[in-house]
């Protein structure tokens, strides 16, 4: 009896997760089974190998930048060092999504390359 009441919770909990589910940027519905694209994104602070030479004494500035620490929020520390996150999308907004992110100068109204890149 304990099993099934254990995999009858689970596939309820399952079946909401499942029907739960949107594309990220538009909103659609996104179906059980339905092609669905992932956009796992990792945002993270560089460093370029090139140290600044403090404009004041050593300590003083490990001093500022500790109490500075201290006063902040430690997930936003984390965030401003390392962020992770996952978009589900549906066709079309991955599309979108993928052509905005290699192209973002080109703004959302594209001209066509080619021949027929003419306006007229």
């Amino acid at each position: 009896m304990t099993q099934s009441l254990f995999n009858m919770t689970r596939k309820a909990k399952k079946d909401k997760s499942m029907k739960e589910r949107e594309c990220w940027r538009c909103g659609k519905e996104l179906s059980p089974g339905s092609l669905v694209y992932v956009a796992h994104i990792r945002v993270f602070a560089d460093f370029d190998g090139v140290l600044l030479e403090p404009e004041e004494e050593m300590d003083h500035q490990l001093k500022r930048l500790i109490d500075q620490m201290e006063d902040a929020d430690p997930e936003e520390l984390e965030k401003e060092v390392y962020e992770e996150y996952s978009l589900l999308l549906c066709k079309s907004c991955r599309d979108r999504f993928v052509d905005e992110t290699q192209n973002p100068w080109e703004g959302p109204f594209r001209i066509p390359k080619g021949p027929g890149g003419f306006l007229h």
